[in-house]
């Protein structure tokens, strides 16, 4: 054989090595792929840098800008192991927001159709956030259908209580209490924007009561009348709103003034809250003669109700 043809022979032998190792070791896209997603997160901050490993020691391997959609794969402490390019990257937890799965129509309709404490409401008011600590908040509306099914009326952005929502709240816990409570009454500063709901027209002299020694604890009373002074109801917050039936046995200390009102900043000392239009909106469309009720709780606890 001459030294062309050995030459011509040699390099057919290496490609057909190469491509034989390409099929048999995994490559770190194959290993991506095959790596289970936990969840799908959106970065936060401005730049957010992505490393090597799980330390701020290790090196940096690329960037995200904010808004960055990400594969999370495991958490490791405060590091979130994602999918990033042909195989793995480290980001820091505190960046990484977790994006809700109730985001998608028929996901949330899915979820809400499955609960079995509904059989005797035909409206419902779904509250979640996407962790225990979280103050943004998915607010979804649903009616039950003549086959009675849910259907999704209403999805909006919304805020919760400065430290989330959680099962067990105290008065002055800035925290929303995870659960499942009826809606029986409205009010507002302003006029009755058309809710079926009894409302209640706030004045100057309204207050709730949240004073945890005093025997009108947890509900509405005249300052005048009573001489209590918290906490005011003449606030813009209280344009619109309802109560939301918590406490309604008045237990001292449990929290009281649990109200849906309007949003003012990024989260409320208790409350559950959306801008003025969606409170307005929401008010219209409940009605007491279909039991209207409110949940209010994190993703992964959907299966209690």
């Amino acid at each position: 054989m001459g030294k062309p043809m050995k030459r011509r022979f040699s390099l057919i032998i290496v490609i057909a090595a190469v491509l034989l190792l390409t099929v048999l070791l995994p490559t770190n896209r194959t290993v991506a792929a095959k790596a289970k997603v936990l969840y799908t997160g959106e970065t936060t901050a401005s730049t957010l840098n992505v490393r090597k490993s799980n330390g701020t020691q290790y090196k940096v391997i690329g960037t995200l800008k904010k808004g960055s959609k990400v594969e999370v794969v495991k958490k490791e402490g405060s590091w979130l192991k994602i999918n990033y390019k042909n195989g793995y990257g480290y980001v820091s937890s505190t960046y990484v927001k977790k994006i809700s799965k109730l985001t998608s129509k028929a996901e949330s309709e899915k979820i809400v159709n499955k609960m079995k404490t509904l059989t005797k409401n035909k409206q419902l008011i779904l509250v979640t956030t996407t962790g225990k600590k979280e103050t943004s908040a998915l607010i979804q509306t649903f009616s039950k259908d003549k086959n009675g099914k849910w259907k999704r009326v209403k999805s909006v952005k919304g805020i919760v209580g400065k430290n989330g929502i959680q099962n067990q709240i105290s008065e002055g816990s800035k925290s929303t209490p995870a659960g499942k409570y009826s809606i029986t009454s409205a009010f507002g500063r302003k006029a009755n924007p058309g809710t079926k709901l009894p409302y209640h027209r706030i004045t100057s002299d309204d207050v709730w009561v949240d004073n945890v020694k005093s025997k009108y604890y947890n509900t509405l009373q005249s300052k005048k009348k009573t001489g209590e002074k918290t906490e005011s109801m003449n606030i813009p917050q209280y344009d619109y709103g309802f109560v939301i039936d918590y406490n309604t046995k008045r237990v001292k200390g449990k929290g009281s003034a649990i109200f849906f009102h309007i949003a003012k900043g990024n989260y409320t000392l208790g409350c559950t809250a959306v801008s003025k239009d969606n409170v307005a909106s929401i008010l219209k469309w409940l009605d007491p003669n279909k039991k209207p009720v409110i949940i209010q709780a994190v993703e992964s606890d959907l299966s209690k109700y």
